[in-house]
């Protein structure tokens, strides 16, 4: 079972102070690998800086609901990996509609690779017959009138959004029972996985550089006014097993938002829900913010900061705020990681700080620390149980509250 942060002698909502810094000294090969992330962040910021300006008003209307602007058109973009651009999806952004015919027509789905599942159904992997082109079949079992409309929902949502931290859709077919959308294929895996892997040491720069590429995505996704409403470990995998480049997946419960029509939610997975959903209150930009700082909080430390023994007991401690960094896993963790989640786990949404700002943060964008993060080559303490114990975040799906 994953550990969980249990609500203790420490401060609710309120982290306490830095510990006294460790360093660890891995191989050589190590330190020039870090040199090489920290070069990439270094050339890659001040592009995003000037992405970012024009499309900064738009995210502080979260002071302002009232007012909604159009959203501005966003190039593809490349956020910083230590392994150079993110690739685009290997096809132009389409607009897909649903055909009225068998994907078996044109693509050879396989029934033995499975690439994942959950409460819509599985994942296959599949290729196009007219050009032998690697894809991803999502199969949704439609039992409903209900189904169909969540299923053509995601359709909608993902013609909108055309990033390269987002995955993107080639196509879709419609049948009596289910409807399957046809997706840009990458088998990184979650990057959570290098968690629980013995061979592989994550550090926190490269924490910063997952959490950079989800913040970009996420960035993109507000900007088309659209939320994600379910970001959590298993919707993030990695574009292949030897790269820590990102993308964001699964967007059968987004919803696009409309800020004179308060939108109210009653789904998601119970240790990522933001507080505003647990109480059925209105959701917003913030609230996907909150999902990112439970993510960043457990890549950091292999803890989830919400999690009790039952369902009830998780929405209490999200209810209550109570969490804090006073474990052992954080000994070695920079101030500026600490600060950067307690600006995200704040119970009054309109206090989070936005994907823009987030990019914009210290722990996201200060060339030095990165520099001191490089130099000290410092991985992160967490214990090999509790890494094994980390599986567990890919049994979880989105259920309802």
């Amino acid at each position: 079972m994953l550990q969980a942060k249990r609500p203790g002698q420490g401060p609710t909502c309120c982290p306490g102070g830095r510990p006294e810094e460790r360093a660890c000294f891995p191989e050589d090969g190590c330190v020039e690998e870090m040199e090489r992330r920290r070069c990439f962040l270094e050339e890659t910021s001040s592009e995003q800086d000037s992405r970012s300006g024009k499309n900064q008003a738009k995210e502080d209307a979260w002071s302002h609901p009232g007012l909604e602007t159009a959203p501005a058109e966003d190039k593809r973009t490349a956020p910083p990996s230590d392994d150079g651009p993110v690739p685009a999806a290997p096809f132009d952004h389409r607009i897909v509609t649903a055909k009225q015919a068998a994907v078996t027509s044109f693509y050879t789905v396989s029934r033995t690779e499975i690439l994942g599942g959950g409460r819509f159904g599985q994942v296959h992997k599949c290729e196009e017959k007219a050009t032998g082109l690697k894809l991803a079949a999502k199969i949704i079992k439609t039992r409903g009138a209900k189904d169909k409309d969540e299923a053509k929902n995601e359709i909608n949502v993902m013609n909108q959004l055309d990033h390269v931290n987002l995955i993107q859709l080639y196509d879709a077919f419609e049948s009596k029972h289910d409807i399957v959308l046809v997706l840009e294929y990458v088998d990184g895996g979650e990057p959570f996985d290098r968690i629980i892997d013995d061979n592989c040491s994550l550090t926190e720069l490269d924490t910063i550089l997952f959490i950079r590429q989800i913040c970009e995505g996420i960035r993109h996704m507000h900007q088309m006014y659209v939320l994600h409403l379910d970001l959590k470990p298993e919707n993030i995998l990695c574009v292949n097993r030897d790269t820590k480049q990102i993308k964001i997946i699964d967007f059968g419960l987004a919803r696009r938002y409309k800020p004179r029509e308060k939108l109210k939610v009653n789904f998601g997975t119970p240790e990522f829900l933001a507080p505003e959903v647990v109480n059925y209150d209105f959701v917003s930009f913030p609230t996907d913010m909150w999902s990112v700082g439970v993510i960043t909080y457990m890549l950091l430390s292999g803890l989830s900061p919400f999690l009790g023994d039952t369902d009830a007991e998780t929405l209490n401690n999200i209810l209550a705020c109570r969490w804090d960094l006073e474990d052992a896993e954080f000994q070695d963790v920079s101030e500026e990681a600490r600060e950067f989640i307690s600006k995200l786990l704040i119970k009054e949404k309109s206090w989070r700080i936005s994907a823009s700002k987030a990019l914009k943060h210290p722990w996201l964008s200060d060339h030095q620390l990165h520099s001191r993060l490089s130099a000290q080559v410092t991985v992160l303490g967490i214990s090999p149980p509790l890494c094994r114990s980390a599986s567990v975040f890919r049994c979880s799906d989105a259920t309802g509250t």
